[in-house]
């Protein structure tokens, strides 16, 4: 067993509740003081804390888009307290997302996470597919 395997497995324990759409089990998974660097992510520190704006994103229409879509991990990969995800977000409404997730975590938790999404087109001008 690697020293990273712990913090895989917490990670993909979260994408698999948000595949399954349980935004109260993916809440469960983040730290007090998580942080989150989606623009889409609404968070102000005066007003409320990470955890309680990811909660706001996971009831708006991007957080909805996102919960519930079934998630395709092509790898996962581990350094020290950073895990990242290689993805694919098979939405019911296209397009289906490509993503790359890096999440640190603290104490068997999420504390921050940064992602990078891009929209899968229709059709590629290559036989590689995009994850």
């Amino acid at each position: 067993m690697s020293n990273h395997e712990p913090n895989e497995k917490i990670v993909i324990e979260l994408m698999r509740l948000v595949g399954e759409g349980d935004a109260d089990g993916v809440l469960d998974l983040l730290h007090p003081d998580f942080v989150s660097h989606n623009p889409t992510v609404a968070h102000d520190p005066a007003v409320a804390t990470g955890k309680q704006a990811f909660a706001a994103f996971l009831r708006s229409t991007a957080g909805a888009q996102m919960l519930g879509s079934n998630i395709e991990i092509r790898r996962v990969m581990a350094d020290g307290d950073h895990v990242m995800v290689h993805s694919r977000f098979v939405r019911a409404d296209p397009p289906h997302i490509a993503a790359v997730d890096i999440l640190r975590l603290s104490h068997g938790l999420v504390v921050e996470h940064w992602d990078v999404l891009q929209p899968i087109p229709t059709s590629l001008p290559h036989p590689h597919g995009m994850v």
